[in-house]
């Protein structure tokens, strides 16, 4: 009789002795602020209020290289037919601009499963501080859905040591924020 082996493959993600769990986080910030301050001819153009409703850092404290390829946002609320959503990212020591310059990617909307898809164009290396920045085109027909619900990042679309700083929180972004004043942006 032959036997046959199959080799046991398996993938194991080492952490540097010196890091620590700790040493990495994600921190939401939601907030609701008109990028376009109530231009009508503007709205009209893009089908709606172009609205920064919220902000994703990823904080790490250890040097071992990682990089991110897409996030997933998985949509707590009434059904959405469709939504328009782009991800952005700030320049070092410049304020942030929703401009071609700085965009990463648009969004893929998923109404069956109401999730939000954003796949980066090329992979992110994650410095110590890499904040995003999620813009969405709200019509004024969404603009109380999206107010009474939430996003949630999908935790295993991150990178596993990101994946295990977040296991005992919800990654939730609320859009259901008061105005957040023009400053805020810049920081």
């Amino acid at each position: 009789m032959k036997r046959c082996l199959y080799p046991l493959v398996f993938s194991l993600v080492v952490i540097p002795a010196k890091a620590r769990i700790k040493d990495y986080n994600v921190i939401i910030e939601p907030q609701w602020y008109d990028l376009e301050q109530n231009d009508p001819q503007k709205e009209k153009l893009f089908g709606g209020k172009w609205m920064l409703v919220g902000t994703i850092t990823f904080e790490k404290k250890a040097k071992d290289p990682i990089s991110l390829r897409e996030l997933y946002l998985r949509w707590n609320g009434e059904n959405l037919a469709r939504l328009n959503a782009s991800l952005y990212k700030r320049k070092p020591g410049k304020p942030f601009l929703a401009i071609e310059e700085n965009l990463l990617c648009d969004g893929t909307w998923n109404a069956t499963n109401q999730t939000l898809t954003l796949p980066f164009g090329q992979k992110q290396s994650l410095g110590p501080v890499n904040k995003f920045y999620l813009v969405l085109t709200v019509p004024k027909t969404l603009e109380q859905k999206l107010k009474r619900g939430n996003f949630c990042i999908e935790k295993n679309c991150l990178p596993h040591q990101f994946r295990l700083s977040a296991r005992d929180r919800t990654l939730s972004l609320a859009v259901n924020k008061t105005p957040t004043p023009y400053p805020a942006v810049r920081s």
